[in-house]
């Protein structure tokens, strides 16, 4: 009867101890959800920025320090524009 008892109490100080462990990592799981949503809102706006001062700037007057940059997005643009345009074909040639 002892040896019951020694193994219900190390059985409910385990259990405890679990119950304990997961609502730390519920709380943890929790918190990290809320720090992405905050990271979400930095990067739309590092990317609204970044937009806003290409649009302002891409025809120059604007730092050289960004001309890397500045060439890439417009190659970027008209690559997806080619893209686009193959992707319309596709479409017309299967109707």
């Amino acid at each position: 009867m002892a040896d019951l008892q020694v193994f219900k109490d190390k059985f409910s100080t385990r259990m405890g101890k679990l119950l304990s462990k997961g609502k730390t990592t519920k709380e943890m799981i929790r918190i990290k959800g809320e720090i992405d949503t905050c990271e979400g809102v930095v990067n739309r706006s590092y990317i609204a920025i970044g937009r806003k001062f290409y649009e302002m700037y891409a025809e120059g007057g604007y730092n050289p320090e960004f001309d890397k940059q500045m060439t890439d997005i417009k190659n970027a643009r008209n690559a997806i524009k080619e893209l686009e345009e193959q992707l319309a074909d596709i479409k017309a040639s299967e109707e």
